[in-house]
């Protein structure tokens, strides 16, 4: 409820020497309410919305169970940077099925977005979830190392230069990750 995050939002930017605030979410969880307080809170204070991407690719979208389409991720994109809200989005790479060429068309797209940011992760898969079960059934291929690193160098080639690069890899729990091991280092 927008009363909730007034109350958290603003307690957080009592606090000395707190500068913005950087909230992620789901393009879906943006409500009109919650929307005007953002657009209000940016003229406060710094503030970036970090909207969960992950694919393009809608087959993929299913298969998570992301819960959203590529148009209302888009949609919102668009609706807070009307607002001049600045917004920066995480993609991953190596979900299953997915080939470096479908990789490379997420950066694609979202340079035809007025995005400020992006966060690169490598999938994860971890215990008692169904993406685990999926992997258990079907064994879809698991980035190597090499294989991220390369594909993650042709999206930065790719990527606008103005985009800041938040982030090109991510930390697992080692007591969950099944699959990559090689995350762990």
């Amino acid at each position: 409820p927008i009363e909730v995050l007034k109350e958290k939002y603003e307690e957080v930017l009592k606090i000395d020497n707190v500068i913005g605030l950087f909230i992620a979410t789901r393009c879906d969880s943006i409500t009109d309410d919650v929307l005007n307080y953002l657009e209000e809170l940016s003229k406060r204070t710094f503030l970036t919305i970090e909207l969960g991407l992950q694919t393009i690719h809608e087959k993929t979208s299913k298969l998570i169970n992301r819960g959203h389409s590529l148009e209302e991720f888009d949609n919102m994109v668009n609706k807070l940077r009307e607002r001049n809200i600045n917004v920066s989005v995480h993609i991953i790479n190596g979900l299953p099925y997915e080939t470096e060429d479908m990789m490379l068309d997420t950066v694609r797209h979202l340079n035809s977005l007025d995005i400020q940011g992006i966060k690169i992760h490598m999938l994860n898969i971890v215990k008692d979830t169904p993406l685990e079960n999926l992997y258990n059934k079907d064994k879809f291929h698991i980035l190597r190392k090499e294989e991220y690193i390369d594909i993650v160098i042709k999206q930065l080639e790719l990527l606008r230069p103005e985009i800041v690069i938040h982030r090109i890899t991510a930390d697992p729990d080692k007591n969950t990750l099944i699959e990559p091991k090689w995350l762990l280092n």
